[in-house]
């Protein structure tokens, strides 16, 4: 083309008067019919272009590209030793279409790139989506629907003039932007023009050449001779099948791709959407967002969609495609000869005509995609960050400026979970978190084999990784036994604001994430596109908020709030269960909102000191927003979540250092790890608060039984020291109850060091002692951490106080030593230089017994010196008063570090001597101990352990009627029933016995059994008859004790009660049902003792009152009146014979009635 210009620009140069057979002789006649072979470019375009009849015509006039045309169709069409003879054997069908065809396949597509359209090879990236206008069904209001073209085909929302409907067609879904966006098609009006041009241009020039052959010869001269009789002739038969030949090669090419035309049914917009840094071949496409919409970006009737796609309807149809090329190849060479035969001036006419031609072909299309098409140019480089471009746009489709999460309050416990029904209050929130995840599907369907999934996005990929991580610990709890259900949810707390000027933030409204269970394994599952929709949507709302969001690095609070993050007690659990290499750090408040998130941004200058507890952390955005969402889902379960369970231990960590574990921890930590949510500490520092908040966290002390193992173990193998580190470990990081019983639990074991054979422990055990006695060992461990301590983490009095009591027993345990325990004077001097006091006040009682005082602490000091535990302990055992008084002086007097070493010392001897337990449960019962109940049981013991007599603590409290006691024992498990070793040492039968009816309620009540029997087969409800309890037989009756069961002799309950002084007891028993017509093993009813052995008139009338039969025979035959006469009973013979009289006459109207 711009060889024609630089020729046509030389006309005006040239003289009137010069030779034109000069001047066309160097250029018309040699150049100007070869110039119709070349123009490959404009052919390849304009063929790419042509989807219909009237470009076919319009390429066919005045052709140009000949060669060019000729080759495509081989390349299309052509068969392999056609490609071969055109030096194209070992191309591709896919590098042919990208070049010649307008239309995409399965092997070629098309990519923005910078303004422009670029075809390309394979599956790019880029996604086509149609908005549209709809009404809801249920509500009658309009909402906007998204989905591709075949959706809104199938939702009728668009129609295809087609009969057949390209909705199965695999191409539908790959974008065509040519033919809809990357050209803005003139009116038909123009292509119909510029046909009638091509053809005025074309005859025209046919024209002129007959008026030069036939009118004016003798003007139009060649070398001043007539034209020769071949040209014309050659040149209109050549013209003639060029045209035929090109308008064929076009029309092939039209055809090997067939059109769907689409139109718009329902108000719409076309989208097309093109993520960024796409590396295809050797180029990378940026990320691009074109739309095609109404005026004022309205959503419009009036749009229009050209479906293009490969078409083989000419492959292997030799007989048309050689025709063709026959024909276009000896029109060339036939008007090529014929123009030669022809005056200069008809090869002038030809070439101008071809070249009007070329600009009208070129005009036709030359207005396209403007320059600022791309709607997010200005946030291009932050969606290639993470690429984002789907979130982007869903804020750009729902017009949003601003989307975050916000921690919602908690729910109550007592609240279950309801049905998976997702919810949302605001309104804007709903629509952009329900687009995003129709994004989010239409982006990642795996049966959507035409474009490329977008799953290498690093939010898709935190996204599946956090929707992993909730379903493998969704199954992980199901496992423990826990009952969530069939479908399960959790609540996410959102605030959201639009664009539009005016727009306010909408007060922050929940959106509910569902699971549910699937498969013949009941696994749960949850949709990960709604995850990374709200992970995808907030992290890009924090990207836009900041430019300095990229680059800074972040940090995690420690804890739920900043209420927490800001207490000493998260500092000591972080070090107890969290910490591993990365050290806590403190921040000021003002560089985190933790109603919105639980991390934050560092600032370029570094962390400023403040009073919040931090980590620093290497993780992404993403990461640490998909850690949020995550707690938020933990902090739901585990409403559920009675009690954690599993096994607590101490173990050894890099470096020789401690870490506090759980193996129910370690199970969640493994499902955090092993999706990639993040590291252990990560998971550690979002599992570890929420198991706090819940009160789920397990108890980590001293007392520990894999603790206590462990430190057996230790001192086995003769490492005192590593056992004193491993308590000191736990007293450094323990709080309330776990750091007291840590504290007490070390002390005993010093006192254990001060009693052992070995010198060198002993010197340890004292240096240890001093320790303690010298400062608080938890205020000791944080002066040496390297963090500036808040002015409000320094011990509270309540706790100088404990700390003060502690060192008073501690030292007083230790003065009793070096006084009773040879050898160990050596302590006084230190005990005198650290002010330890010699003696305890506190006196039992009233105080008026200080005889009792003396003997209680004197057999305090007796047992913490002990060192021959066996025959020592037996000894003390028997002085059964003194050791009572001891616990109750302990216990009176709050000294509770004395009381705990006593119980310690208790457990020690328990393996020598069981029934000390029994004791020690029995003391507490009857002091109300809770500390000593608590101690006993975290040391492993049996609270149902058995003295010498087989009775347990229970049976003890029980026998006395002690209420108290009996509700703390069975609150911390004691068996109501007692045990079947010993059936003399029934609680209930005890309870029964002393005439109790608190004690016997609260036993029943706490499920003992009403019809256990004790060694002799006696029930509760016998003892309690023989010994005339009434209310105690109403309750045990009323608790469902059965009246049925028989004694030895066959008696039952009933039969037993038919004495005078039972007469109450027996109206009772038939009142709830006992059978009055009994029998014991001689066949003697209730009726008959009375009568024989007991000789009861009351009693013998109730039983006739209550319907006793008078005609029962015992075993020998004998009646109950038999049995009156031969007792000489004449009162009881005289009513039974009324009795019999009476039964008599009922009977007679009905036999009467019966007679003939």
């Amino acid at each position: 083309m711009l060889s024609i210009l630089f020729f046509i620009s030389l006309f005006p140069f040239v003289k009137a008067d010069d030779d034109w057979d000069d001047f066309t002789n160097n250029l018309a006649t040699d150049l100007a019919p070869l110039i119709t072979l070349f123009g490959e470019r404009l052919t390849k375009q304009f063929l790419s272009e042509s989807i219909s009849i009237l470009d076919n015509v319009i390429f066919a006039l005045s052709p140009l590209g000949v060669l060019t045309a000729v080759v495509s169709v081989i390349r299309i069409c052509g068969s392999s030793s056609l490609r071969a003879f055109v030096g194209r054997a070992q191309e591709g069908p896919a590098e042919a279409e990208s070049e010649l065809l307008p239309c995409v396949s399965e092997s070629t597509a098309e990519l923005f790139n910078d303004g422009g359209i670029t075809r390309v090879f394979g599956r790019p990236k880029i996604v086509e989506i149609v908005a549209w206008q709809d009404v809801n069904h249920k509500t009658g209001e309009k909402e906007t629907k998204i989905g591709t073209l075949k959706d809104a085909l199938e939702e009728k929302a668009w129609s295809c003039n087609n009969k057949v409907l390209p909705t199965e067609l695999p191409e539908l879904d790959i974008p065509n932007l040519s033919l809809n966006k990357g050209i803005k098609r003139r009116d038909q009006f123009w292509f119909h023009c510029a046909a009638i041009l091509g053809g005025v241009l074309q005859t025209g020039t046919i024209t002129y050449a007959t008026l030069t052959v036939f009118v004016y010869p003798q003007h139009f001269k060649k070398d001043d001779k007539a034209v020769a009789s071949y040209a014309f002739p050659l040149y209109l038969i050549g013209t003639t099948l060029l045209f035929l030949g090109m308008f064929f090669c076009a029309f092939i090419m039209e055809r090997s791709s067939k059109e769907f035309y689409l139109k718009a049914e329902k108000p719409s917009k076309i989208y097309w959407l093109q993520p960024g840094n796409q590396d295809v071949g050797d180029q990378v496409f940026n990320a691009f967002l074109a739309v095609n919409e109404g005026p004022e970006s309205s959503m419009t009737k009036k749009l229009r969609y050209t479906k293009s796609i490969r078409d083989r309807r000419f492959d292997r149809k030799y007989l048309e495609i050689y025709s063709t090329l026959t024909s276009t190849v000896l029109g060339f060479i036939f008007q090529f000869i014929g123009l030669r035969g022809l005056h200069a001036s008809v090869i002038l006419a030809q070439l101008g005509s071809t070249f009007i031609m070329s600009i009208i072909r070129t005009c036709l299309r030359t207005e396209r995609m403007a320059p600022d098409e791309n709607k997010m140019k200005d946030d291009r480089d932050l969606m290639g960050h993470k690429q984002q471009e789907l979130d982007a746009f869903a804020f750009y489709l729902e017009n949003v400026e601003y989307f975050n999460m916000v921690l919602l309050p908690d729910r109550p416990a007592t609240i279950p979970s309801p049905r998976f029904v997702p919810h949302v209050d605001a309104p804007l929130a709903r629509q952009l978190i329900r687009t995003r995840t129709q994004l989010a599907n239409l982006t990642s369907n795996p049966n959507q084999s035409s474009s490329a999934t977008w799953d290498d996005m690093p939010i898709r990929r935190m996204a599946h990784n956090l929707a992993q991580t909730i379903e493998s610990t969704m199954d992980l709890i199901s496992g423990w036994g826990v009952d969530l259900g069939k479908t399960f949810e959790f609540r996410l707390g959102f605030e959201c604001r639009g664009a539009s000027p005016g727009s306010v933030t909408q007060s922050p409204g929940t959106y509910s994430i569902g699971l549910m269970r699937c498969g013949d394994a009941l696994r749960w599952k949850m949709e990960a596109s709604e995850i990374e929709a709200i992970l995808g949507l907030w992290t890009w709302s924090l990207y836009k908020s900041g430019d300095d969001c990229k680059s800074s690095r972040l940090f995690r609070l420690v804890g739920l709030s900043e209420e927490e993050a800001s207490k000493k007690e998260t500092y000591l659990y972080f070090h107890k269960w969290i910490f591993r290499q990365t050290e806590a750090r403190l921040v000021p408040s003002d560089l985190i909102d933790d109603s919105r998130r639980l991390f934050g941004f560092e600032p370029k200058e570094g962390l400023p000191l403040g009073n919040l507890l931090v980590i620093k952390t290497e993780n992404e955005v993403e990461t640490m927003a998909a850690q949020d969402i995550f707690i938020q889902f933990l902090k739901e379960v585990c409403l559920n979540v009675k009690e954690l369970g599993g096994e607590v231990d101490v173990v050894s960590g890099i470096q020789n250092s401690l870490l506090g574990s759980c193996t129910r921890i370690d199970e969640l930590v493994s499902c955090f790890e092993a999706h990639s949510l993040g590291s252990r500490e990560d998971a550690l520092l979002c599992i570890v608060p929420v198991l706090r908040n819940r009160n789920l966290l397990p108890d980590l002390a001293a007392d520990c039984a894999k603790v206590r193992a462990r430190r057996e173990q230790l001192i086995s193998q003769g490492k005192w020291k590593n056992a004193f580190d491993l308590l000191r470990w736990l007293c450094e990081r323990s709080e309330g109850p776990q750091f007291q019983r840590s504290v007490y639990e070390l002390g005993y074991l010093c006192l254990r060091a001060l009693l052992n054979n070995s010198e060198t422990v002993r010197k340890e055990g004292f240096a240890q002692v001093c320790k303690l006695l010298n400062s608080d060992i938890r205020e000791e461990f944080l002066q040496t951490q390297k963090i500036l301590l808040p002015s409000d983490w320094s011990m509270s009095q309540d706790r100088i106080e404990w700390w003060r009591s502690f060192s008073s027993e501690l030292g007083w345990t230790a003065w009793s030593i070096s006084e009773e325990v040879p050898g160990m004077s050596f302590m006084e001097p230190a005990l005198k230089s650290l002010n330890v006091p010699q003696s305890l006040p506190g006196v039992i009682g009233t105080g008026q017994d200080l005889q009792a005082t003396e003997d209680a602490m004197r057999s305090m000091q007796d047992w913490l010196t002990l060192r021959d535990l066996v025959n020592a302990g037996f000894r003390r055992l028997r002085e059964e008063e003194d050791n009572r008084l001891c616990f109750e002086w302990a216990v009176e007097n709050n000294y509770h570090c004395l009381l705990y070493f006593l119980l310690l010392k208790w457990v020690e001897l328990n393996d020598r001597i069981p029934f000390l337990i029994t004791i020690a449960y029995t003391l507490a019962a009857t002091k109300h101990s809770h500390l000593a109940t608590q101690t006993l049981l975290r040391q492993g013991t049996n609270i149902d352990a058995t003295d010498v007599q087989g009775h347990t603590a229970l049976f003890n409290q029980a026998a006395v009627g002690h209420v108290e006691g009996i509700v703390m024992l069975l609150d911390n498990g004691a068996d109501p029933n007692g045990s079947n070793e010993a059936p003399n040492a029934r609680p209930l039968i005890a309870a029964v016995y002393g005439g109790h009816l608190m004690a016997v309620a609260l036993l029943l009540q706490y499920g003992a059994d009403a019809n256990m029997t004790d060694q002799h087969g006696m029930s509760a409800l016998l003892w309690a008859m023989a010994s005339d309890y009434i209310d105690i037989v109403e309750l045990l009756l009323s608790s469902g004790a059965e009246t049925e069961s028989v004694m030895s002799d066959g008696s039952t309950a009933l039969i037993w009660a038919s004495t005078d002084k039972s007469l109450p007891i027996l109206e009772l028993l038939i009142k709830h049902g006992a059978d009055i017509n009994a029998q014991d093993t001689d066949g003697k009813t209730a009726l008959m003792r009375a009568v024989s052995r007991e000789r009861s008139l009351p009693v013998l009338r109730v039983l006739l009152d209550k319907g006793a039969d008078v005609h029962m025979e015992d075993d020998k035959g004998r009646t109950a009146l038999d049995m009156a006469r031969k007792a000489n009973f004449h009162e009881a013979v005289a009513i039974l014979k009324s009795s019999d009289r009476n039964s008599l006459a009922s009977w007679l109207p009905d036999l009467t009635s019966r007679s003939p």
